[in-house]
């Protein structure tokens, strides 16, 4: 039988996987406190026990999860300069659009300009995310390539949401622009694509 921290663990898990498949799913605008405890199987009471400021309190955690899982995935693939990191998480975006960490980072990110609670959360966490994610320090030069293919990374995540959005369309013009890039090393054996 689980313990109450376990239980507990697994309550704010289950609150921050319904939040994030919401936004995922329907663009952060749709998010509301009742969705997200439907999606969770769980009352408002277990969300605001958890989360006492609701989404103030849910959504930093799950961003910091979001950064910390990509960033982990990242690592995973070993060191790695910042167009290499941008190719993997283009292919990440190639493979499962609608899953992709980063769409999910920047939805909150959006929502944040609107919202100065939300930013006061958000900001000190989405400001690690440059280096995190992409090998880059705040006050780092970015050279021209490599911020634009970061441009790209961020309109391919939030094209899902554009009224002309076909998966298809979207896997397509992905694939051209991976097709151009020069692939990470060890990359074409180690996900065994031509």
């Amino acid at each position: 039988m689980p313990t109450q921290i376990q239980r507990s663990t697994q309550t704010q898990q289950a609150l921050l996987s319904a939040a994030e498949a919401l936004i995922a799913e329907n663009g952060y605008a749709a998010l509301s406190e009742a969705r997200i405890c439907e999606r969770a199987k769980l009352t408002r009471g277990a969300l605001r026990h958890h989360y006492p400021n609701g989404r103030y309190d849910l959504l930093p955690m799950l961003i910091e999860q979001l950064i910390e899982r990509q960033s982990n995935e990242l690592a995973a693939a070993g060191p790695r300069d910042p167009r290499e990191r941008i190719y993997l998480m283009l292919y990440g975006v190639l493979h499962d659009p609608v899953q992709s960490n980063a769409v999910v980072i920047l939805e909150v990110w959006m929502a944040a300009r609107g919202d100065t609670k939300l930013a006061e959360r958000t900001n000190p966490i989405l400001l690690t995310a440059l280096d995190r994610l992409f090998g880059v320090r705040a006050d780092q030069d970015i050279s021209p390539d490599v911020l634009a293919l970061r441009f790209m990374l961020h309109g391919a995540c939030m094209h899902r949401f554009s009224l002309d959005y076909e998966r298809n369309t979207l896997v397509s013009a992905v694939q051209w622009l991976l097709d151009q890039l020069p692939p990470p090393s060890e990359f074409t054996s180690r996900f065994q694509i031509a």
